[in-house]
């Protein structure tokens, strides 16, 4: 009995050091995830083919949907247009491509967030529950050949509707086979233990979240909030650790600026004054990307995802931000 009790006690004290990310081993296969939006894919020169000696997996975003009913829509030419373009530029590299699937929207529009939430779930719920859905975006998947599904729900309004979408995650797994099942997660994940099983990838979206004056996702904000998803039983190995190439304003406004549209007037501390709307926007530099990769990797994490490929140079432009990825994954 005793040597049980203290087998038990060693094992959550192990468990607890491996969510703190102590004593980790870095990931066998570091990954550089990034969200293709399709709407910015104009022509060959949207896409940079030496991009891809450093981005691993890339995740097309916003050309696929499905409905309350688990009926899938896609925009067919504008899929079929991208991924030429894309599979031209990665050509014989060994790089992964997968869809994105957004779900049903609000019935109507509500003023109070929580109310939104609650819509939300219950048109998932109706989606997750109608039969059909499960060999929809299987027919998706296997139609443009992907090698796996991302799903960006992020937000179910209770307990019990993230026991639902587990449920779906658990029973669909088992259709997708061997193609690659991930997800975008905020901070506030609650899948049951047997859909983290399920799930490969986990894109944990550290961003949209600010200091004390305001300055978005900070290396000091970030880093802290991976304990969230690995106390809740994500293995470090199957989560990303979300990167913005965008910033946003120091009063939170609504508004998404990209770091390559604003790259010249950035100040040495990463400030950018935008005079005609009269806000200041604070944006991940290089070195702070740097210091969020290399957090990554020494602390057992499977790698970085940025959101989102469109707002970088290209990465033989010195100034990308890809580019000091590239730098940190391939050091020693």
């Amino acid at each position: 009995m005793a040597e049980r009790i203290i087998s038990l006690v060693l094992s959550i004290i192990m468990a607890f050091f491996n969510a703190l990310g102590l004593f980790a081993e870095p990931a066998e296969k570091f990954h550089v995830t990034t969200y293709l939006v399709a709407n910015n894919v104009k022509s060959e020169e949207s896409i940079h083919a030496e991009d891809f000696d450093i981005i691993t997996d890339v995740i097309l975003f916003g050309c696929a949907t499905f409905d309350a009913k688990g009926q899938v829509h896609e925009d067919e030419q504008q899929i079929s247009f991208v991924l030429d373009i894309l599979r031209d530029a990665i050509g014989e590299r060994d790089v992964k491509i997968y869809i994105n699937l957004l779900g049903p929207g609000p019935l109507v529009s509500h003023d109070v967030w929580e109310e939104t939430l609650t819509d939300l779930s219950a048109q998932h719920k109706l989606a997750f529950e109608s039969g059909v859905l499960e060999d929809n975006i299987v027919a998706l998947v296997n139609k443009y050949d992907f090698d796996g599904l991302y799903f960006d729900y992020e937000y179910p309004a209770e307990l019990k509707d993230w026991l639902i979408f587990s449920k779906f995650l658990v029973g669909f797994d088992k259709k997708l086979g061997d193609k690659l099942l991930g997800l975008a997660v905020s901070t506030d994940v609650s899948l049951t233990p047997a859909a983290i099983r399920c799930v490969d990838r986990f894109e944990a979206m550290l961003y949209d979240i600010y200091d004390d004056i305001g300055r978005h996702s900070t290396f000091k904000t970030a880093a802290p909030l991976v304990l969230n998803f690995t106390f809740r039983g994500i293995p470090r190995e199957k989560l990303d650790f979300g990167l913005p190439f965008y910033s946003r304003p120091t009063d939170r406004g609504a508004y998404w600026y990209g770091y390559n549209g604003c790259y010249d007037e950035i100040d040495e501390n990463g400030y950018y004054y935008d005079a005609s709307i009269d806000k200041t926007f604070w944006f991940n530099t290089q070195d702070v990307i740097k210091q969020k990769t290399e957090y990554a990797k020494k602390t057992g994490l499977g790698g970085v995802m940025i959101w989102h490929y469109s707002c970088d140079f290209a990465s033989s432009n010195e100034a990308s931000l890809l580019r000091a990825v590239g730098e940190v994954v391939n050091s020693n």
